[in-house]
């Protein structure tokens, strides 16, 4: 098992994808499907439906904009340059995945249950991203949330390097131990509901007047 290195303190498994047991993937999306070991590059599998499994795989350079996969089990899995607005995955459970340098604006993410989650170098502008279940690190590094909204339990989640502006966490159940201190908070709203989450003295007076407006105090 490959680890991936954060800080000093936290590191995260990485997909188990051994590329020379690839085999290319020849079917689209459909009905109850069980994908293991596949090389999914190149597609167009846009709008497509489907719900099932994909494990032990890579994808790149694929378009699944507008696609649902619900319900959805995801394991070992490496997305690469690749195409997820507005696509949506419902009752999904995710360990050991990454996606980077890929398209997630307007992304409906819906996670059952998530573990050792890396996204990194993507746009999730509207992004609504839902974790009910959170039992290993869940990290976003240099991606932009412009106007998304994120709900349930941030407890083991990580930003680094990341922006919030207009975005909502207003329906986050749980942040205690949420790191934010490597991001920018500038534009954030919910605030109040961050209760827990880790931030630095130089961050909590770059907001504070916007913690002072959520927890009801008028600007005069």
């Amino acid at each position: 098992m490959k680890f991936r290195k954060i800080d000093d303190k936290l590191a995260m498994r990485m997909p188990l994808v051994e590329t020379d047991r690839l085999s290319p993937l020849e079917d689209g999306l459909d009905y109850d499907f069980e994908w293991s070991e596949r090389l999914i590059e190149g597609a167009d599998l846009s709008g497509a439906q489907g719900d099932g499994s994909l494990e032990s795989s890579a994808i790149r350079n694929t378009d699944l904009s507008g696609s649902v996969l619900t319900p959805f089990e995801i394991v070992d899995v490496a997305v690469d340059h690749s195409i997820l607005s507005n696509a949506r995955w419902e009752q999904t459970t995710a360990r050991r995945v990454e996606i980077t340098e890929s398209q997630l604006v307007g992304w409906q993410a819906q996670f059952a249950l998530v573990q050792d989650l890396y996204i990194a170098d993507s746009r999730a502008d509207f992004a609504s991203i839902s974790i009910g279940t959170a039992k290993g690190p869940v990290v976003f590094e240099r991606c932009r949330f412009t106007n998304a909204t994120f709900l349930g339990d941030l407890s083991k989640t990580v930003f680094i390097e990341c922006a919030f502006p207009g975005a909502d966490f207003s329906r986050v159940s749980n942040a205690k131990g949420c790191d934010l201190r490597r991001s920018e908070l500038g534009g954030i709203t919910g605030l109040m509901s961050l209760k827990g989450a880790l931030i630095t003295a130089d961050q909590a007076v770059e907001i504070a007047g916007e913690l002072a407006v959520a927890a009801g105090f008028k600007l005069a």
